[in-house]
């Protein structure tokens, strides 16, 4: 896998890539794909862990029968600063950050006193707000980036516009344009913030003319359960009424942050894993903003993604992609990668919950009431409800995508996913499972390649769930073979094309993309 991790280039002009059986006429657009892709440097220096990497966002653009491939460094102050001085001056997940040389003794006093200097090394997710892209990582920093080149245009701080100081980047964008995104706040007190994001036919008066972030404000804020730490969070969910928070205990140690200005702690150094502490769900109203008052709890797990979110007969029906614990995070250690040690151990499967949103039973009551599931959800309280899920399929892929234009919030019925880098059953796989009967779908080709994260791209005017195609780079690293963008059957899941990338193009494994349809 030492080839998968390499440090690449990026091709800011565009290279044709050769088609190989069929895309459908109708799929024409950009995808757009972000994550790491530099990290070693000419002094020897080496990230330590594989999200720390420099963020490359690079699109395939589909056109007429036509696909070109291009790729581009994201300029960030984070980018310009490792390019000159050859080691991170930011806080970074992984690796820790030294003195910059470049700041003056007075600065580099002063910024040792100031808690975590977060990276805006946005290299998470790419999304759009009013038709404009934007690169996010988990900080309060996001890019806007053109489309056209993938040059960076103007950086935003979330701190500055609304006191946040990290921010989820997995938004919810609702069919009427309204966008939800999930914060936290650890300068002025330990709060969770749930951002809303008007879209202009609604904003208030003042703002109808303001495009992007300066439109948002905060819907409402949830304290911490803990006096000095806060969750760590990746995602959210969402139903037609409520927004989920679940609050998993790997925990935020700010008193360790507060330190990293003088010790050069790297964020991951901050996390404590409280194995005896719940998972706490906190659901929220999306219109007035008040938490209900159930208190929903379940044993200590931790996640990534939320799957989808959605309300059933008085239930909000919860799924993510669940690990027994974080230790996950730990086979990102570059080192680790490269050597190909990504173990079988803690692999995540489809978790479901389900929360009434009433606690009319007896204590120590079933109160799920929904066929076809064995989630439980036992009153211990007067306000108090134990959650006890149910798992889908068998475990061992990652990256959850659905059919989210059409079924984000809704019911439904299909998830795809990737294999990623684990070694197990799905290894080199892509997979879609039926949630109603449990039933794994599998695409796999060779040992040689590793398929990233499925996006779902509807056919135009459908309503069927699974009508559509499925988009997927897959990476080879056989020395003799190039990479490609992979076309798949959404129902059949079945290959139609793929787009061949010139062997002198090399890409890197990415964390997360989107689809722009012309």
């Amino acid at each position: 896998m030492e080839r998968l991790f390499k440090s690449v280039e990026h091709y800011p002009d565009p290279h044709d890539a050769e088609i190989i059986g069929q895309i459908p006429d109708w799929v024409e657009g950009q995808l757009f794909r972000l994550g790491p892709a530099k990290w070693d440097f000419d002094n020897d220096f080496t990230f330590k862990h594989w999200l720390d990497g420099c963020a490359l966002m690079y699109k395939f653009t589909i056109k007429k029968g036509h696909v070109d491939v291009m790729s581009r460094f994201l300029d960030t102050v984070m980018y310009q600063k490792i390019t000159q001085v050859q080691r991170p001056v930011f806080t970074e997940f992984g690796t820790k950050s030294y003195p910059d040389p470049c700041k003056n003794v007075f600065c580099r006093y002063f910024s040792q006193l100031v808690p975590l200097e977060l990276t805006d090394n946005d290299m998470a997710n790419v999304y759009t707000v009013d038709d404009e892209l934007y690169a996010a990582s988990e900080t309060c920093h996001l890019w806007k980036i053109n489309p056209e080149d993938l040059t960076c245009k103007e950086r935003i701080d979330l701190k500055e516009l609304l006191s946040v100081n990290l921010a989820s980047s997995h938004p919810h964008k609702c069919p009427d344009g309204t966008i939800y995104n999930l914060g936290a706040s650890f300068m002025t007190g330990l709060r969770y913030h749930i951002m809303k994001l008007p879209p202009i036919s609604v904003a208030p008066e003042g703002k109808k003319d303001i495009k992007g972030f300066e439109r948002a404000s905060i819907l409402t804020s949830i304290n911490s359960n803990y006096k000095a730490s806060f969750s760590y969070y990746h995602s959210f969910g969402l139903t037609e009424h409520y927004i989920l928070f679940l609050e998993q205990p790997l925990l935020v140690n700010t008193v360790r942050m507060a330190a990293s200005g003088i010790k050069g702690y790297a964020l991951k150094e901050c996390f404590d894993w409280c194995p005896k502490e719940k998972t706490r769900f906190h659901v929220v109203d999306r219109v007035s903003g008040q938490e209900i008052k159930l208190k929903y709890q379940a044993d200590a797990l931790f996640f990534f993604h939320h799957i989808n979110t959605y309300e059933e007969d008085g239930h909000i029906v919860a799924d993510i992609m669940a690990f027994p614990g974080p230790e996950v995070i730990d086979k990102f250690y570059l080192d680790k990668l490269r050597l190909g040690q990504f173990d079988t151990t803690c692999q995540p499967i489809f978790t479901r919950f389900v929360l009434p949103l009433k606690a009319d039973g007896k204590k120590g009551e079933n109160l799920v009431t929904l066929k076809n599931t064995e989630a439980t959800a036992v009153r211990q309280d007067k306000d108090v409800v134990f959650l006890q899920a149910e798992n889908k399929g068998e475990s061992g892929f990652e990256m959850p995508t659905i059919n989210y234009s059409m079924f984000n919030t809704r019911k439904y019925r299909y998830v795809y996913g990737s294999g990623v880098f684990e070694t197990g059953k799905y290894r080199n796989s892509l997979v879609k499972l039926d949630t109603f009967t449990g039933e794994m779908t599998v695409w796999r080709e060779k040992d040689t390649m590793y398929p990233g994260e499925i996006i779902y791209v509807p056919r135009p005017g459908s309503t069927v769930e699974d009508d559509g195609v499925l988009l997927s780079v897959v990476l080879d690293v056989d020395h003799d073979s190039p990479d490609f963008l992979l076309v798949l059957d959404a129902k059949t899941f079945k290959e139609l094309g793929r787009a061949v990338v010139p062997r002198d193009v090399h890409l890197p494994p990415t964390v997360h993309g989107c689809f722009l349809m012309d």
